[in-house]
């Protein structure tokens, strides 16, 4: 009988557990993907299902860190969902028993792996489409917040789009200062100003 249940996904360079069942398996998931070792790794490094009834220790390469026994787990089965493309992670499920997982649940959890394939390849492109949005939205933000600054320095010096743009990135090489920070700053300031003439008129 399983006590939990999790699933990370792999990509180059970095992993992310999706989902897990309890708090233990989120520990013992990102433990596995921390030090590179464990039935999660192997079994998407193999490209093959990993069980153990009596999974007692984790080494790590920088000596022993906290073992799976040490959140009461000693069974596991590993499923990596394999798709035309690839192999997108692992399906890890633990229990507290010591050989808790038989052949036919393992046999079982490969028939749900097989399945469950499509199903993880679409949360991974889900995913991927949601950091790009997130990085657009920061990218656009930050445009907006340059274009402020620039109209700003158009209003005070009486300059052109252009010229108001030289003199920002030159102020922020001259401050070291990433040019969105630097034009925070000035939109702020402006902000800070403005209300200032407002409560004393």
């Amino acid at each position: 009988m399983a006590d939990g249940a999790g699933l990370t996904m792999i990509e180059p360079g970095r992993s992310d557990i999706v989902v897990a069942s309890a708090p233990f398996v989120t520990d013992v998931d990102a433990i596995q993907s921390m030090i590179g070792e464990g039935p999660c790794v192997s079994a998407v490094r193999e490209r093959t299902t990993m069980r153990s009834g009596s999974w007692v220790a984790i080494r790590g390469g920088r000596g022993s860190v906290r073992g799976p026994a040490g959140w009461g787990v000693h069974s596991v089965v590993s499923l990596p969902p394999v798709t035309p493309d690839g192999i997108l992670g692992a399906i890890n499920v633990y229990a507290h028993a010591k050989y808790a997982f038989d052949d036919e649940a393992t046999d079982l959890g490969e028939l749900f792996a097989g399945s469950a394939a499509i199903a993880v390849q679409n949360a991974q492109l889900l995913a991927k489409a949601k950091r790009v949005a997130a990085s657009l939205q920061s990218a656009l933000s930050k445009q907006a917040v340059i274009d402020q600054a620039v109209g700003i320095l158009m209003s005070r010096a009486g300059c052109t789009a252009d010229e108001a743009f030289d003199r920002l990135r030159q102020l922020s090489q001259t401050r070291n200062t990433k040019l969105s920070v630097l034009a925070r700053s000035l939109v702020d300031e402006a902000v800070r100003r403005a209300r200032a003439r407002h409560s004393g008129g």
